[in-house]
């Protein structure tokens, strides 16, 4: 009996599933760093609202693909940035979507910009 021969039968169909598990956490990753990169042009896009540069904000916003958005809920702006993602990995896109929507928010106290 020829063992060789059975191991890379093996491991050639095993092979597909650990590529597709290999880019599936290449893709979540991304989606982590994606976040996190969000967050920090979130700490731009609030330095410029604070210092009421309305125009350097929507460019810099623009310039990153970056969606803006801001309301005003009694004392408090809330600054939200929406950014998508694509998603490569075939099974994980089905299941998520070719893209994949990141947002985050910030409340600030007591400012109220036009």
């Amino acid at each position: 009996m020829n063992k060789k021969g059975q191991a890379l039968v093996e491991f050639i169909l095993i092979l597909p599933v650990l590529l597709i598990i290999l880019m599936s956490l290449i893709d979540v990753g991304n989606i982590f760093l994606s976040k996190y990169e969000l967050n920090k042009e979130l700490d731009t896009i609030t330095a410029f609202y604070q210092n009421g540069d309305k125009k350097e904000l929507l460019a810099y916003a623009a310039s990153e693909n970056i969606v803006f958005s801001e309301s005003l809920n009694n004392h408090m702006t809330v600054l939200t940035i929406k950014k998508e993602i694509e998603i490569n990995t075939p099974i994980l896109s089905k299941v998520i979507g070719k893209k994949y929507k990141l947002e985050t928010s910030r409340s600030i106290y007591g400012e109220e910009n036009d």
